[in-house]
């Protein structure tokens, strides 16, 4: 059986292989099918309790799909269902119906973002932030102003953070990076050239790299230690559309809290410690 993740189209190939599947599968199924908007939102205990089946019900299903699991499955479900708003709201001469879509799209690109997370990998980055003797942030084109947004966000919490958009400027600073340093590449493609090369340069220097990007298995993603991946917005937008940022301000917020309550746990530690 073929991928059918990649293709992006869960619910279209639910329905051709429904009537070929056992009867607990389509008793799922044809819940997902009535159902998708509420499926996106549910567990696998709920969809099983709704369907009157099992947890490993729900996941043979999805594996009969060629979903490595329920989240993957639930990703491209979303998507798929954006994808359908877009097409008719892009159809649609009502203003209104036009400016919910791009809502929708918008927060369904950072739910995708929230369940593609990992908490403990988020932690992991905010602590090596945490004790950094610097942190350098790259970025090119729309990426280039989110690394300035998320300069900003890191100086504010206290963190010695710079952002860089020029390329020469930014290999510059390599040279005075060793492995107390972080280095953080964004790039939503994955694939641009700049980044790529500053996050090698930064970990041939034995600095901590870290990407966030919209492709996991991109470039940029294979030159980082650690990858934040900011699902971009579906369909795909064009030249000049700032929305892909969205996902990527949705990730520095979250890091920025995870660093806080890092902080404070600190704070809480030193006063015990002092405390006869």
């Amino acid at each position: 059986m073929s991928m059918l993740n990649e293709q992006k189209a869960p619910l279209v190939h639910l329905a051709n292989a429904i009537g070929t599947m056992s009867e607990v599968s389509s008793r799922v199924g044809q819940y997902v099918l009535a159902n998708p908007e509420k499926v996106v939102h549910q567990t696998v205990a709920e969809l099983a309790e709704y369907t009157h089946s099992g947890q490993a019900s729900v996941l043979r299903l999805c594996r009969q799909l060629g979903f490595k699991g329920f989240s993957d499955f639930k990703l491209a479900l979303m998507a798929e269902l954006a994808a359908n708003e877009h097409s008719a709201a892009t159809d649609s001469d009502n203003e209104a119906d036009r400016y919910s879509a791009l809502l929708r799209r918008l927060t369904l690109s950072m739910q995708k973002t929230a369940y593609a997370l990992h908490a403990e990998q988020l932690l992991a980055i905010a602590v090596h932030m945490v004790k950094a003797r610097r942190i350098s942030v790259f970025g090119s084109g729309i990426s280039g102003l989110v690394s300035q947004l998320v300069s900003y966000r890191l100086m504010r919490l206290g963190l010695p953070a710079q952002a860089f958009q020029d390329p020469v400027l930014a290999h510059e600073v390599m040279t005075d990076v060793d492995k107390h340093c972080v280095a953080l590449g964004i790039s939503e493609s994955g694939v641009t050239l700049d980044t790529v090369e500053f996050l090698k340069r930064a970990r041939s220097a034995g600095a901590k790299t870290i990407a966030i990007t919209g492709r996991v298995n991109s470039p940029v993603a294979q030159a980082a230690d650690l990858v934040l991946l900011a699902v971009p917005i579906e369909p795909l937008t064009i030249g000049g559309d700032i929305s892909p940022a969205i996902s990527k301000i949705y990730l520095v917020e979250l890091l920025a809290m995870a660093i806080a309550d890092l902080s404070h746990a600190g704070r809480q530690s030193n006063k015990r410690s002092k405390t006869p």
